[in-house]
C-alpha cells in the first residue's frame, strides 16, 4: 500500500530535454518531449508533429503519461490526469487561466484551443509549483498557440501555414491557417481554425447520435520586442454552433466567447519581471429538442441561456540571490456567472438557476530555488482567498407539488447566508539530485487546496448540473462545504542513454474532504429529484478518498531507421470514509508505438497500439458500472513532397472495432444506434488525410 505523506511537503522535479528517437530527421514526425526548466518537470505533446484525426486537444493528453480525457462530445473533451479532472484541474490557455460559460462545461477549458491551432499542450507531471497556478490541487497544464516567431532582421517576412484535413467518418473537416508578418521587434499574427462534422459512427457502423459539431476559433496578436523587453497584446473570439453533447441532458445551440489580454516580460537591473493580464465574456445557449429527440410533450422542451465573463491577472518579480532565486508574486481571477432555464412553448417558466454567481480568487505566493550540496531544490508557498456570492433565485411556472417544492428550496436558498469565504495555505518542497550520468532522481511533495465551485455550493434546485461530470443524476448544492486538502508525494526516476530514455513516476494523494454527491437527505430536494428524473438526489458533501498510481514514458532508438516509444499509466481512487471507489477514473492503459524513416528521410511510417485494461473499480454512489477493456490498432503516414509542403494520412481503429473508454459519458440522445444509457462509444475506423502548406 503506498505510504501516507504524514511528514512534511516536497516537491522535485527533474528537468532534462528528451526528443522522439526520430527528431534528428524532421520535427513532423511525432514528438513528446520533457522540457527543461528548473525544477518544474513538464511534458507536451505537439499537434503540429503527430497525426492527430481529431479536433479536439484533449485527445493530446492520451499521449501524456497519467493524462486522459472524459468525453462529453466531440470537441468538449474535459482534462483528467491522475484520477482527478473538471474544476481540480488548472488548465491556462498561454498564461490565462480559461473560463467556462455552461455549467455542465460543454465549452470545457480545451474546447478554447483547437488542435490545429496549438504550438504544445503541455502537462506539469508531479505536484505543480506555486507560481503556476492559484488552484492546482489535481494538476495543472497549459494549451499554447502557435503565434509564429520574431525575424531575425529589420527588414518585415511574412510566414505561416495552411492545413486541411479530411476524415470520412462523420465527414469530418478541419481547416487551420496562421499567417505571420514579423521582423526582429515586431510581430503580427492571425490564427484562424474551423472544425465541423456529422454524426460519427463507432465500431461495426453504429450511429452515435447527436455527436456533430461546428467550431470556428480565431486569434489575432501583435508582439514587440526589446533586448529587456518582450510584449504580446491579443484578442480572439470562439463561436460554437449547432454541436452535440449525447452525454449531456442539453445540446449546444451556440456559443459565443470573446476573449483579449496582454503578456509582458522584461529585465530591470538583476530582476525579471512578469506580468499578465486576460478577459473573457461567454454566452452560451443549450436545449433539449433542436438537435436530438424532441420530449413527447412540449412541457419537457428546455432551453439555459448561460452567460459568464472573467478578468484575471498575474505579476510577479524573479530576484537573485546569493544562494538561489526568489520569485515573489500576486495574481487573481474574478468571475461571474448566470443561468436562466425556460421553456420555448411556456412563457410562464422560468427556473433562474445561477443569479449573479460571483466566485473571486486572490493570491500571493514566494517560491525559493537553490541548492544543497548534490541537491537542488524547490520552497513555495501560496495564499489564496476565495470568495463565494450568489443573488436571490426564483421558480415560476411549475404546477402543483413539484412547483411547491421548488419554491420552497428557493425560499431556503435566498434566506441563508450565501457570502462565503474560504482561506487557504499551499505548500511545496521540490528535490532532485542526479545519481550517475544518466539518471535523476526527483522528489515532490505538497499540500494543495480548492475551495468549492459555484456548481458545488449554489445548485439549489436538483439538476443534472455537474461542471462536466455526466453520471445522469440530479445534484443539489450545499453551502456548508468545506474546501478541499490534498497531502501528495511524488517520486520518479529519469534514465536517459545515447538509445533509450525512460521517466517512470510513483504518486499517492490523500485528499481531505473530498467533494462529492452522496445521498441526499433532504426530502424536499429528492420529491422534485424523483418527479423530474425518476431517482432521489445527490448532495454534494465533504468526504475522504486517496488517489495513488504510477506511470511512465519510455523511448528507444532501435537503430537509424527504426524506433519505438510508449506510455503506460495507472492510476486507483478510492473513498477512505467507506468502502467505495471514485468515479469515471480511467482504468489502467498503455501505448506502444513503432516507427519507420527511410534514410532519405521524406516518408515516415507508424504503427500504433492502444490497450486498455477493464475498470472494475466503480463508484456505487451513481451506480457507475463497469467498463470491458478494448484494444485498438491505428497507421499513419507522413510525406514530406517538399520541404513546405507535407501530406499526412492514416487509419484510426483500422480493425474497426467497437469499444467504449470507461471516461466517455453516457448516451442520453435518442434517434441513435446506442441505447439511452450506454456509454457512448469511441470512433470507428476513420480514414483521415491532410495536407499542410509552410510558407
Amino acid at each position: 500500500m503506498p505510504p501516507k505523506p504524514a511528514l512534511a511537503l516536497t516537491a522535485l522535479f527533474f528537468s532534462l530535454t528528451v526528443t522522439s528517437a526520430l527528431a534528428d530527421h524532421s520535427h513532423d514526425i511525432e514528438e513528446i518531449t520533457i522540457q527543461a526548466f528548473p525544477l518544474a518537470s513538464q511534458i507536451s505533446s505537439s499537434p503540429r508533429s503527430n497525426p492527430l484525426h481529431s479536433p479536439d486537444s484533449a485527445e493530446l493528453l492520451k499521449r501524456i503519461p497519467g493524462a486522459n480525457n472524459n468525453a462529453n462530445g466531440v470537441i468538449t473533451g474535459i482534462a483528467q490526469y491522475r484520477g482527478m479532472y473538471g474544476d481540480r484541474l488548472s488548465v491556462k490557455l498561454d498564461q490565462a487561466p480559461t473560463l467556462s460559460g455552461g455549467p455542465n462545461a460543454m465549452d470545457s477549458p480545451l474546447a478554447y484551443a483547437p488542435a490545429g491551432l496549438l504550438q504544445e499542450l503541455t502537462v506539469y507531471r508531479g505536484v505543480t509549483p506555486v507560481s503556476q497556478a492559484q488552484e492546482s490541487i489535481g494538476g495543472h497544464m497549459v494549451a499554447q498557440f502557435n503565434r509564429g516567431n520574431f525575424g531575425s532582421e529589420t527588414a518585415a517576412g511574412v510566414s505561416g501555414f495552411a492545413s486541411t484535413q479530411l476524415t470520412d467518418n462523420g465527414s469530418q473537416s478541419n481547416s487551420d491557417m496562421q499567417l505571420v508578418i514579423a521582423n526582429n521587434q515586431h510581430k503580427l499574427s492571425l490564427l484562424g481554425s474551423h472544425n465541423e462534422g456529422d454524426n460519427i459512427d463507432a465500431g461495426d457502423n453504429k450511429t452515435v447520435a447527436g455527436s456533430q459539431h461546428q467550431r470556428d476559433r480565431f486569434d489575432l496578436a501583435y508582439g514587440w520586442k526589446s533586448d529587456a523587453t518582450e510584449l504580446t497584446v491579443f484578442a480572439g473570439k470562439l463561436d460554437i454552433s449547432n454541436s452535440g453533447t449525447p452525454a449531456l441532458a442539453m445540446d449546444i445551440v451556440s456559443v459565443k466567447t470573446d476573449l483579449a489580454g496582454m503578456t509582458l516580460s522584461t529585465q530591470v537591473n538583476d530582476a525579471a519581471i512578469n506580468m499578465s493580464l486576460a478577459w473573457a465574456d461567454v454566452t452560451h445557449s443549450m436545449d433539449n429538442f433542436s438537435l436530438r429527440t424532441a420530449p413527447v410533450m412540449t412541457m419537457g422542451y428546455r432551453s439555459n441561456l448561460a452567460t459568464a465573463d472573467n478578468l484575471s491577472w498575474s505579476l510577479d518579480a524573479q530576484l537573485p540571490l546569493a544562494f538561489g532565486e526568489l520569485k515573489i508574486g500576486t495574481d487573481g481571477n474574478l468571475s461571474s456567472h448566470d443561468s436562466t432555464i425556460t421553456n420555448p412553448s411556456n412563457t410562464l417558466f422560468q427556473l433562474l438557476n445561477f443569479n449573479g454567481t460571483q466566485r473571486d480568487i486572490l493570491g500571493l505566493f514566494a517560491e525559493l530555488n537553490g541548492d544543497i550540496g548534490d541537491w537542488g531544490y524547490q520552497a513555495g508557498i501560496r495564499q489564496n482567498r476565495t470568495s463565494l456570492d450568489s443573488g436571490a433565485v426564483t421558480s415560476s411556472g411549475m404546477m402543483g407539488m413539484m412547483g411547491n417544492a421548488a419554491n420552497m428550496l428557493a425560499m431556503q436558498f435566498n434566506q441563508a447566508d450565501r457570502s462565503l469565504d474560504y482561506n487557504t495555505t499551499d505548500l511545496v518542497l521540490k528535490f532532485n539530485r542526479s545519481l550517475d550520468t544518466e539518471t535523476a532522481l526527483t522528489i515532490d511533495l505538497g499540500i494543495k487546496n480548492r475551495a468549492p465551485s459555484y456548481q458545488e455550493t449554489f445548485l439549489w434546485l436538483p439538476l443534472p448540473i455537474t461542471a462536466g461530470l455526466a453520471d445522469g443524476r440530479s445534484y443539489v448544492g450545499n453551502l456548508s462545504l468545506n474546501h478541499e486538502t490534498a497531502h501528495e508525494i511524488s517520486i520518479g526516476l529519469s534514465k536517459k542513454t545515447e538509445r533509450f530514455s525512460i521517466y517512470p513516476q510513483v504518486f499517492y494523494r490523500q485528499i481531505n474532504d473530498y467533494i462529492q454527491g452522496v445521498a441526499s437527505t433532504d426530502m424536499t430536494a429528492n420529491m422534485v429529484s424523483n418527479m423530474m428524473s425518476g431517482a432521489a438526489a445527490l448532495s454534494y458533501e465533504n468526504t475522504d478518498a486517496e488517489i495513488f498510481g504510477a506511470d511512465a514514458n519510455w523511448n528507444y532508438r532501435i537503430n537509424h531507421n527504426w524506433s519505438a516509444d510508449g506510455v503506460v499509466s495507472y492510476v486507483r481512487g478510492k473513498r477512505t470514509d467507506i468502502a467505495d471507489d471514485l468515479y469515471r477514473i480511467a482504468p489502467a492503459n498503455a501505448r506502444f508505438s513503432l516507427r519507420y524513416q527511410p534514410d532519405q528521410g521524406a516518408l515516415q511510417l507508424m504503427v500504433e497500439s492502444v490497450v486498455y485494461a477493464r475498470q472494475k473499480h466503480v463508484a456505487s454512489y451513481n451506480n457507475e458500472t463497469q467498463s470491458s477493456g478494448f484494444g485498438i490498432v491505428n497507421i499513419g503516414a507522413n510525406w514530406s513532397i517538399t520541404e513546405n509542403i507535407q501530406l499526412r494520412s492514416g487509419v484510426k481503429n483500422l480493425l474497426d472495432r467497437f469499444y467504449a473508454a470507461h471516461t466517455s459519458g453516457r448516451n442520453r440522445s435518442g434517434d441513435s444506434d446506442i441505447a439511452i444509457g450506454e456509454a457512448i462509444p469511441g470512433l470507428g475506423r476513420a480514414v483521415y488525410l491532410s495536407m499542410a502548406i509552410n510558407f
